[in-house]
Parts: structure tokens; C-alpha cells; sequence
């Protein structure tokens, strides 16, 4: 993993050895064709956080292929739709998407969702951006300290309530992972998206929530919202004064979201190694990382490979997780 004071050494090194944006595949086709299309699924909503995000890497992406990027929203099953659309697309690399980790897991994990896809289904090209996972309250909340709300937990085990995005989410996974390890009970409510799920911590339906800084970014600077935690080790840049939960004296584990892009299983070697490229070049452009920054995201790069073994690794640790919700609600 490396932050941008060191990408651009490495992309000029990765220039050298490339030659050029474009290559050759493993049967002989050149990639990108020339009149290619690269589609950039988006299994959410136009204007959602991944949508806004593919728009901003897709032109810087383009530059570097020198082939048109173009975002294409599959909404739909809570991801599903897009996911299953980009892990079925033919495996040339004019197909690409979002495969964030640990999002994804829930999408496959659970048989309910009905997914056609698993890990083996794709081959991960990066992750462009880290969003560290936080705990916000109201303005109003009576808990001004990440120590007070816990009090208040235990203190009164099962009452207090807190949002999620979805049933067997990442946000549920990591809200048992704190009540594992922490020995907390929360009264925890489903909302259908992120959006509701904010909009109920605003309007105080909720006591507080858990999720990515970029969704409670925008609530919190304009002070509707208080982030209390940030489950990460260090302190995040956009929330600088916002301590870690480490710091306040809680030892759990710390939880953060990739926006990891993957291309479909099988997608030849060489095609790989040009996106990838190409990905990491336009990350390394300062507009870019100041427009990711702007979206309350960091720039952060993973390799392909090292995504592979995160997204293997975080699979091991939650599978385990999500049969035990699922079992609950039989």
C-alpha cells in the first residue's frame, strides 16, 4: 500500500517498463482496441458515493488508454444487479467495476441475495481510495465522547439504537465486531440505504451509526452531525481532531472500506497489467487525488495482487460473521 508521496517514482518506473498505455493480450489482441468503450460499472445509484467517484477517475483513466471510460449505473438487489452484470461481461477489459471490501461480502455471503458471483468471479485491478470507518451522533445527543455513548450502551444493553445500511452489511458486521469484542449490546436498526441511514441519525430516529467518513462527511461539516470515533489506527486527515477509538481506550479492530475495481475472471494477464497501470497513473495526478480528497475519501493505492489477498483475507475473518446474523434471523 502506498500513499501519493511515493506514486509518482513508481508510476514513472512502471512507465518505463510498459512503454506505453497500450498492450498486447495473452492471445495477441491489442488492448485497448482502437473505437473501444471501457464500461465502468457502478452497482448504486447516479450521484451515490461510488457514482461520484467513477466520474472522477474515469476521465483520468481515458487519458491514459486513450479510449473512451464511460460510467454505466446498474443499480438494483442491493448491488447485486451491477455485480452480477460486471462478473458475466466478457473478460476483454472493456468491462470494469466496483468491487469494495468489504461491501461485496455481504452480496455473496448471503444466499437470500441470490448473487451469480463469489471472489473467484473476478480479477482485482486496485483500489484507488480508503474511507475509514467512523461513529457519529446527533447535534443533539446527550453523548459528546465515544466513552459516554459505551457507558450509555452498557448501562442499558439492547436499548440503545444505531442505523445500518442494510441487513448483513458491512455496517452489521462491523457493529457485531464491536459488540463482540467490546462486549456491547446495541438495539440495531435496518434502514435501505446509507442515505436513510443518515437521515434518521440527523432527524434523531436513531441514537447514533456506524459507516464510512464520506457519509456522514457532508452532515458533519455543516454541524447537524457529531463523529465521536474513528475505527482506525491512525487519526483520519479529513477529521483531524476526531480521536481514534484506540486512543480512547477501546481495543478492537480497526475498519476501513477499499473501493477496489475489479475486471471479470479470466480477463487476459496482459490487459490486467494496462488497466492497472492506468489506474494507478491517474491516481498519481494531484487534481485527481484533490477531487477524491473534495468526496471525503483519501486517495490510497492497493495493487491488484495486494487486493486480491485483502479481499481473501477479509472473506476468512466475516464469513463466519454473516452465517451467525443470518442464523439469528431464522
Amino acid at each position: 500500500m502506498r500513499t501519493l508521496p511515493t506514486l509518482v517514482a513508481a508510476i514513472s518506473a512502471a512507465a518505463l517498463i510498459a512503454g506505453c498505455s497500450s498492450s498486447t493480450t495473452d492471445s495477441g489482441a491489442p488492448f485497448p482496441r482502437s473505437g473501444a468503450t471501457v464500461e465502468w460499472v457502478v452497482p448504486s445509484a447516479a450521484g451515490a458515493g461510488n457514482d461520484i467517484l467513477a466520474r472522477i477517475m474515469a476521465p483520468a483513466m481515458e487519458a491514459e488508454l486513450g479510449v473512451p471510460v464511460k460510467v454505466v449505473n446498474k443499480e438494483g438487489g442491493s448491488q447485486v444487479v451491477g455485480l452480477n452484470y460486471l462478473a458475466n461481461a466478457k473478460p476483454d477489459g472493456e468491462t470494469i467495476g466496483f468491487t469494495n471490501i468489504p461491501s461485496i461480502l455481504g452480496r455473496y455471503l448471503d444466499p437470500s441475495k441470490k448473487a451469480g458471483f463469489d471472489r473467484e468471479s473476478f480479477s482485482p485491478i486496485g483500489s484507488f481510495a480508503s474511507n475509514d470507518i467512523v461513529i457519529g451522533v446527533n447535534k443533539s445527543s446527550p453523548y459528546k465522547n465515544i466513552g459516554e455513548l459505551f457507558d450509555a450502551v452498557k448501562a442499558n444493553p439492547g436499548t440503545i439504537t444505531v442505523g445500518t445500511d442494510s441487513r448483513a452489511g458491512d455496517d452489521h458486521v462491523n457493529l457485531r465486531t464491536l459488540e463482540d469484542t467490546l462486549g456491547l449490546d446495541f438495539n440495531i436498526v435496518h434502514y435501505n440505504s446509507g442515505a436513510d441511514k443518515i437521515s434518521a441519525l440527523v432527524s434523531g430516529e436513531t441514537d447514533f451509526a456506524l459507516g464510512g467518513v464520506s457519509s456522514f462527511y457532508g452532515q458533519f461539516a455543516s454541524g447537524e452531525v457529531n463523529i465521536l470515533s474513528v475505527l482506525t489506527e491512525e487519526q483520519n486527515k479529513l477529521i483531524p481532531d476526531v480521536p481514534t477509538l484506540a486512543s480512547e481506550g477501546y481495543d478492537a479492530p480497526f475498519m476501513t472500506n477499499n473501493f477496489a475495481i475489479s475486471a471479470p475472471a479470466g480477463t487476459p494477464d496482459a490487459t490486467m497489467t494496462t488497466l492497472q497501470n492506468a489506474l494507478e497513473t491517474a491516481l498519481a495526478d494531484p487534481t485527481v487525488a484533490e477531487k477524491l480528497t473534495g468526496a471525503a475519501t483519501q486517495p490510497d493505492w492497493v495493487s491488484g495482487a495486494d487486493v486480491a489477498t485483502l479481499w481473501e483475507q477479509r472473506e476468512t475473518e466475516i464469513e463466519p460473521i454473516i452465517a451467525e446474523l443470518l442464523a439469528d434471523q431464522q
